[in-house]
């Protein structure tokens, strides 16, 4: 893992230790995403993901000091879309409390329907399916849904 990464994640890391309480059941954390870099699948009409090297080398007194500085469209790889994306009075992302992005989930297979069909649209029947079989969605729970699409990453073409 690159040292931008890897500082990337420990703040991500570090942001979501400040919002849980350590005092509380052990809980498992699934992180989701792919990786942020030159092959992130951004919107077609989007420039991409840009990182430019601002400094490597030994300074004036000696020591070692290395600094990037990365720029991402918002619309790219692994991301959430606020729900001002489609609304003029909708919520912002910074607007959006942390606690209704994590939580307890429930996983649902479509990548069956999807590999038959790459415009399938979830439907309520497919979350009333796993409901049979599984039980309610507790409420306030997040909806996983798996279209297998996952297996293009990162092929533009294939996933777009």
């Amino acid at each position: 893992m690159t040292r931008w990464r890897c500082c990337l994640l420990t703040a991500l890391v570090l942001n979501l230790l400040g919002t849980m309480d350590l005092d509380a059941k052990p809980q498992k954390i699934v992180d989701l995403t792919h990786t942020l870099d030159a092959e992130t699948i951004y919107w077609p009409t989007e420039t991409g993901f840009v990182l430019e090297q601002e400094f490597a080398g030994t300074t004036e007194k000696g020591y070692f000091y290395a600094a990037n500085k990365f720029s991402s469209p918002e619309h790219g790889g692994t991301h959430l879309d606020a729900p001002r994306h489609f609304s003029e009075n909708g919520l912002t992302v910074d607007q959006i409390p942390l606690s209704k992005l994590q939580g307890p989930a429930v996983l649902v297979d479509v990548s069956a329907a999807c590999a038959a069909d790459r415009d399938y649209e979830v439907r309520v029947a497919d979350l009333k399916a796993w409901e049979a079989r599984h039980g309610a969605i507790p409420d306030e729970s997040i909806v996983l849904l798996r279209t297998g699409f996952g297996k293009f990453w990162p092929d533009r073409r294939a996933y777009l």
